[in-house]
């Protein structure tokens, strides 16, 4: 009962994110239908699972889920008839795939404009449509070096760049084009026009540097990284704490909260000492302020310290790990930690999407993906018409698998 009950999206989606993209869609009501195809489309996120059953990969179950799978071999004359026969009985198109795979196919969007003229076709392509590199292949990693974040992710003066260690691009480009393709639903049902809209997943990177750019152009300056400093607070970044890999994130903005802070770390005298006592002094004396905070830090565990500070008025985090957040209790109050049962798998604890809505029924359950060709049948036979003969002949010509 989403809010998207009624609009179909046919989604021909590989790894991050498209498929991910796919899923906010499928969340909001929409029908998802991806195509697949054993002829060299497969989604390659079925390929990081243990063993070789293509459903058990928990990457693609996460990224998939409450979407239908449908086989249609797109190397096959049939195969792409049938698909754009099914793509007139839909309302959205969208791919992740180089610019080029879709065109070569005969599925580009003049092509699916001229079966469905008011048909939204979103493309997500790592580089773009255009430009002297928009036909290169991406990944994540790739993308995030070159917009110039992995650069910036880092902390100064290191001999190689840190960078994330999650494909930061894919998910961010997965959370913005669910978002342009229900703007333009809502303006084909102002219009009756359709429309094609380009995500170039480089561009949606770069453009969360923000000021980064402007210093760049307008002062013709370099920006370098900064890792966790920033030159409004002292101490400001992540400290050790008891155990392994736990740290403590510490931002003292004022001098009020640095008085509290040095009320924490003692001896008593530190809340007057004047290489402290003011912003400008504290940022002359780093190096030996974040010694101080580190010995005390040490000392602690992450939530105990962070509990201690905040008490007293000091801005502080725990750099929370994947189980902390598991087991968060304001995530589990909230509803956020989800999950799915999978036949073979067992129970997948998942986030949902993160939306909520007044109406209780605007959001899907979350689904698990059914079995790669799933809903086949009910392409080919309850949407298009066709019979389970014709159905059974396709399937034994390979041009449902």
């Amino acid at each position: 009962m989403g809010f998207l009950k009624g609009i179909r999206a046919v989604t021909f989606t590989t790894s991050v994110a498209g498929p991910n993209a796919a899923r906010v869609l499928a969340a909001c009501g929409a029908e998802v239908i991806k195509i697949e195809s054993h002829h060299g489309g497969l989604d390659n996120f079925r390929f990081f699972g243990a063993g070789d059953d293509l459903d058990r990969a928990p990457r693609f179950i996460e990224s998939n889920l409450n979407v239908l799978s449908a086989l249609i071999n797109l190397k096959d004359e049939t195969g792409i008839r049938l698909t754009k026969e099914l793509i007139a009985k839909s309302d959205v198109v969208l791919d992740n795939f180089r610019p080029d795979v879709m065109n070569r196919l005969g599925l580009g969007p003049e092509d699916l404009h001229a079966i469905k003229p008011d048909l939204i076709v979103a493309r997500m392509p790592g580089m773009g449509l255009s430009g002297p590199k928009y036909w290169y292949g991406t990944w994540g990693s790739t993308l995030t070096a070159f917009s110039g974040v992995t650069h910036m992710w880092n902390h100064p003066n290191q001999p190689r760049p840190v960078g994330a260690q999650i494909v930061y691009p894919d998910y961010l480009s997965a959370g913005l084009v669910p978002a342009a393709i229900i703007a333009a639903l809502i303006r084909r049902q102002q219009t009756g026009q359709g429309a094609t809209l380009e995500l170039a997943q480089v561009e949606a990177t770069a453009y969360v540097l923000g000021t980064t750019f402007l210093e760049a152009a307008v002062n013709q300056r370099e920006p370098q990284p900064s890792g966790n400093d920033w030159p409004y607070a002292a101490p400001h970044g992540v400290y050790p704490c008891l155990g392994e890999d736990r740290w403590c994130a510490i931002a003292v903005e004022t001098d009020e909260q640095w008085r509290a802070l040095a009320n924490i770390l003692g001896p008593p005298e530190l809340g007057t000492d004047s290489r402290y006592a003011t912003l400008r002094a504290r940022r002359r004396h780093l190096t030996e302020l974040d010694k101080l905070v580190t010995a005390w830090t040490k000392e602690r565990e992450a939530h105990a310290a962070m509990h201690q500070l905040q008490q007293a008025g000091v801005p502080a985090g725990v750099v929370q790990s994947g189980e902390d957040l598991f087991h968060d209790l304001h995530l589990r109050e909230r509803g956020f930690i989800g999950g799915v049962e999978h036949p073979t798998v067992g129970h997948i604890p998942l986030p949902i999407v993160p939306m909520n809505i007044s109406d209780p029924n605007a959001i899907e359950p979350l689904r698990c993906s059914d079995p790669l060709g799933a809903h086949t049948e009910y392409v080919v036979c309850d949407l298009l018409g066709y019979s389970k003969d014709q159905l059974a002949a396709w399937r034994a010509a390979e041009v449902l698998n």
